[in-house]
């Protein structure tokens, strides 16, 4: 296992091209989908045309408070930015009212502020009523804890997360295709008529993948931290384990995916559907909170990427214990045992 690990390292170490092409496509759409700031604070496009400009002024440095950059725009700005699109959406505020204009249908802009507009103006029409949030439990009250946990969210870990679990699947699933071309090109039959047991070469070529697909979601952590200054909450140590069983995840879909096709050919062409159908149930390239299937949130289940992202978020902005982590990494090691046992025994009855 030690040779084969060994030689598997030295071919990297001599052409790194696809782990440096993987890592680079990371960088590129995790900045572009997340922003180049590590900041978590959401601009927020707010013009006015009932409130006077300190009345706005005040209104949005109690925005500010809710971690939003707030920029006070003309009506004539704020319909520019939606109309060339350089906002996702922009909040027209009214005295005890405002109206969410989003940029296009779909636009992330409105479920995430949503909750918190409707928490502030509903605290105003409370007051100007003489009412306080803390009222008897036999009328209404307003929750405002709830609301707060649910608009928890970075914008910019959300993308790096995201992608950087998506371009692993490729990763992963391209080191392990090395087991097939060894089958294609006669070199299985005689590595396996070296001393070394079967049992060794698929450990020492899995144990290669797993370490390969870790390094770059590892590197892309820490060049996101150093680079770009994005913040983890302190949470870094944490991202370091929850990734273990997605990793080993993957590396078992991987080994079942080169066990049902036929050739290497056939792999090229089915990682990458299976990839970004994880990517799109899963939550990858968009936050599931902004999801409104109640079907597409069942299947999202499906798909490892959900519960690494939910781990990962939990490990940073989230603050989740590690109590919370117990079952998707249950669920991500099932994944990983079952599926790898499946792999293994097609890879042996392949003919090839």
């Amino acid at each position: 296992m030690k040779a084969v690990l060994y030689q598997l390292v030295r071919d990297v170490i001599r052409n790194p091209v696809e782990l440096v092409f993987m890592l680079g496509l990371t960088i590129i759409f995790a900045l572009i989908a997340g922003g180049t700031s590590g900041s978590n604070a959401q601009v927020v496009h707010v013009f006015s045309t009932e409130l006077s400009k300190p009345e706005l002024q005040d209104l949005a440095t109690d925005w500010e408070e809710n971690n939003w950059n707030v920029r006070i725009v003309s009506e004539e700005e704020a319909m520019q930015l939606l109309s060339k699109q350089q906002a996702d959406g922009v909040i027209e505020a009214g005295e005890l009212d405002y109206t969410l204009h989003a940029a296009y249908e779909g636009s992330t802009f409105v479920p995430l502020t949503q909750a918190e507009l409707n928490h502030y103006y509903a605290n105003k029409r409370l007051a100007k009523a003489g009412v306080t949030d803390i009222v008897d439990e036999g009328s209404f009250a307003i929750k405002t804890e709830p609301m707060q946990e649910g608009t928890n969210f970075d914008r910019s870990l959300q993308a790096l997360f995201g992608f950087a679990l998506y371009f692993a699947i490729f990763t992963m699933s391209f080191s392990i295709m090395s087991l097939l071309r060894q089958k294609e090109e006669g070199i299985w039959n005689r590595l396996i008529l070296a001393p070394a047991s079967k049992t060794a070469l698929y450990a020492g070529n899995l144990l290669f993948s797993f370490l390969l697909a870790y390094v770059q979601i590892f590197l892309s952590l820490v060049l996101f931290n150093v680079v770009f200054g994005y913040d983890y909450y302190g949470g870094f140590w944490k991202l370091s384990l929850v990734l273990i069983p997605y990793v080993f995840a993957i590396m078992a879909i991987g080994l079942l995916l080169s066990g049902i096709v036929r050739s290497s050919q056939q792999l090229n062409a089915v990682i990458p559907l299976v990839a970004t159908v994880f990517a799109m149930i899963g939550g990858a390239f968009w936050p599931l909170e902004i999801v409104r299937s109640e079907t597409m949130r069942t299947l999202s289940y499906l798909s490892p990427i959900r519960h690494a992202l939910d781990m990962m978020k939990g490990a940073t902005y989230e603050g989740a214990s590690l109590a919370e982590f117990l079952l998707p990494t249950s669920v991500l090691l099932f994944i990983g045992l079952t599926v790898t046992g499946i792999g293994i025994r097609l890879m042996e009855r392949k003919a090839l």
